[in-house]
């Protein structure tokens, strides 16, 4: 029996619609995301895709993403787990920015690097931020220093991994179906 591991990103966010750095930033889905949510869960349920666990990060697009998808699965009983570890890469200062302005102001090779690098993070907030997700409830539990004030893809990675390697490697290695629902990077 094959292990299916299936990897779902939000439907479209407010921001994503305004052309904004997202990031932690816990901003709604559209209508269109919410439309892509259902999608997503007719083209499961129209392959009978199946599977045991589902995991989400904390983000509001995120977790509507997956409440309608696993409406038109008809699975709103699945258990799932929510892990800050799957939130969006956190892109420091630049949350909430316009990324055409942006790139008018720093140029489009500065803000390709900050998006695309591999090590390289955006500007970071400063720690009096109160953007900073030590100040977000949704952190109240988790250690004020694993909280990121930016994140490059390398830290983004670093992140995700414990996660991955203590709980949802172990799970599909049981034998269970995994689906994530979470962001693009």
């Amino acid at each position: 029996m094959s292990k299916k591991l299936i990897l779902l990103r939000h439907g479209e966010s407010k921001w994503n619609y305004e052309n904004r750095f997202t990031g932690w930033t816990d901003v709604d889905l559209t209508k269109n995301g919410e439309k892509e949510a259902r999608n997503a869960g007719i083209l499961l349920s129209n392959n009978n895709i199946e599977f045991d666990q589902v995991y989400a990060s904390y983000l509001k697009r995120a977790i509507k993403t997956l409440k309608i998808c696993l409406k038109q699965l008809n699975k709103s009983k699945s258990e799932v787990f929510y892990h800050w570890r799957l939130n969006e890469r956190h892109y420091g200062s630049l949350q909430g920015l316009n990324k055409s302005e942006t790139a008018k102001e720093y140029g489009d090779d500065q803000v390709l690097i900050w998006r695309r690098s591999y090590n390289i993070p955006p500007p970071k907030m400063t720690s009096d931020d109160k953007r900073h997700p030590k100040f977000d409830i949704l952190y109240k539990d988790v250690d004020p220093q694993k909280l990121p004030a930016s994140e490059s893809l390398k830290d983004t990675l670093q992140r995700v991994k414990p996660l991955w390697i203590n709980k949802i490697v172990p799970s599909i290695k049981k034998g269970n179906n995994i689906m994530i629902v979470a962001h693009g990077n």
